[in-house]
């Protein structure tokens, strides 16, 4: 073997052994990591930061977009749930309730809720009663019938196959009955109610009927958050307010889920989304976040009109569509109306302060303009800057545009615009913000 040959040898042996060390070494730094540990929030860490996540199914008596609102009685209970102890509630949207309790077990939520027969520790009382039927398209129950999501189900019922299918949720399986793609299924009570009462043809049998109890369910570690809940619901659940919400998803069902613009019958706000998917881009935005603007301004209405002259889908004052559309537009056309919103969001995003950074903060910013005047939003801006020294947080910003209607603050020097009800462009703000989340949690981009 000549030298050449020796040499490039030793040369693969030698980096073939450093590639041997390195992988080693590797391998014993990846064995002595320590495994991740799972954060369980108990009530205290929650209050703490001020948010509660919970785990949602998407359903027409739970959660679900209707005509543009979001809707339920789990979110609007939660809701209320927040609103008392000064939290926001963030809904974590999965496609069934295994999901929901993986969730729970890995500390990624706080609060699942669950359609069970049994109770245990970490379950809160019970919100309401439930029973399950058959949903199906004929009277004469087929002999296969699918469920989802108990596990302890039986097999068979009365000579009938019993399917359980876990990877969907009880409203897919209502619905595939619907569409005809199975014959029959076992599903909550009022679910069946609201898929019967849109489509007529349904069948709800009651051969089956078991009671089961629909609750919140926590981490076994978070029981302070459980008594916080279990209190909370003993006062709760004696309101008028409770008690309606209970008819009107259980016993009224007015929610038609045969609706193009039903959550899960589709993909639609309103009729224009086309529209707002196409000029929102020239801003950048996510186009639901425009769609939670005009229904806040006008519920996608294009010929309302209000006292003080603001038209159209985005209200938009003749000042602005003199400013953002040319002299012959027809400003009575909600595509004209639609462009011209546009245009003037996208003015004001660029007057921005630069020392505004945050997205999210940016888009309340320019919110807040839109509402009160971006003179308005400016001298909230101003006073966060002068006594606060931070503008880059909603919460400052909000705080001071509240303030200007303060004697104090609204004669400050820094102040050009005068007087202002503020406090009433933070509740628009943080209603469009609020409504976007759930667009966002349940209409496809």
């Amino acid at each position: 073997m000549d030298n050449n040959a020796k040499i490039s040898k030793i040369t693969v042996v030698a980096a073939l052994s450093m590639w041997i060390i390195i992988a080693a070494t590797k391998l014993c730094i990846d064995l002595q990591k320590e495994v991740p540990t799972i954060l369980i929030r108990d009530y205290n860490e929650i209050c703490a930061s001020q948010t509660l996540n919970v785990a949602l199914t998407e359903n027409a008596t739970e959660y679900c977009i209707h005509n543009a609102i979001p809707r339920g009685f789990q979110l609007e209970t939660l809701e209320d749930f927040c609103k008392t102890h000064n939290l926001e509630l963030n809904i974590i949207p999965v496609s069934n309730e295994n999901i929901a309790d993986a969730l729970i077990t890995l500390g990624k939520c706080d609060i699942t809720v669950k359609h069970s027969f049994l109770t245990d520790s970490t379950m809160s009382q019970p919100l309401l009663k439930s029973n399950l039927v058959i949903l199906s398209r004929s009277r004469q129950i087929p002999d296969t019938i699918y469920v989802t999501g108990q596990k302890k189900f039986y097999t068979n019922h009365n000579g009938k196959t019993i399917i359980c299918s876990d990877c969907f949720s009880q409203e897919t399986i209502a619905r595939k009955v619907a569409s005809g793609e199975i014959n029959a299924a076992i599903c909550d009570s009022a679910l069946a109610l609201t898929y019967q009462k849109a489509y007529p043809r349904l069948v709800i049998d009651t051969s089956i009927c078991l009671a089961q109890n629909i609750v919140w369910e926590t981490n076994y570690k978070s029981k302070v958050l459980l008594d916080s809940i279990n209190i909370w619901l003993d006062r709760e659940k004696e309101t008028k307010k409770y008690k309606l919400r209970h008819e009107i998803y259980y016993s009224y069902i007015n929610i038609n889920v045969s609706s193009k613009y039903y959550s899960g019958n589709g993909n639609k706000i309103s009729a224009y989304d086309d529209l707002i998917r196409k000029h929102s881009k020239k801003l950048h935005w996510d186009w639901r976040y425009v769609a939670s603007l005009i229904y806040e301004e006008s519920h996608f209405n294009p010929n309302i009109s209000n006292p003080s002259g603001a038209y159209g889908i985005m209200q938009l004052m003749p000042a602005a569509y003199k400013k953002f559309t040319h002299d012959s537009a027809d400003i009575s056309n909600p595509e004209v109306q639609l462009m011209a919103g546009i245009k003037h969001i996208d003015y004001l995003k660029k007057r921005t302060p630069e020392t505004i950074t945050d997205t999210a903060v940016i888009i309340r910013y320019v919110l807040m303009g839109y509402n009160a005047g971006h003179g308005h939003a400016e001298d909230a801006y101003h006073l966060a800057e002068k006594y606060a020294g931070n503008t880059n947080s909603w919460h400052t910003l909000a705080e001071y545009m509240s303030l200007l209607n303060d004697r104090t603050y609204y004669t400050d020097p820094v102040v050009k615009c005068g007087k202002y009800k503020g406090s009433r462009t933070v509740t628009f703000t943080n209603s469009v913000v609020d409504r976007y989340k759930h667009y966002r949690n349940l209409i496809r981009e």
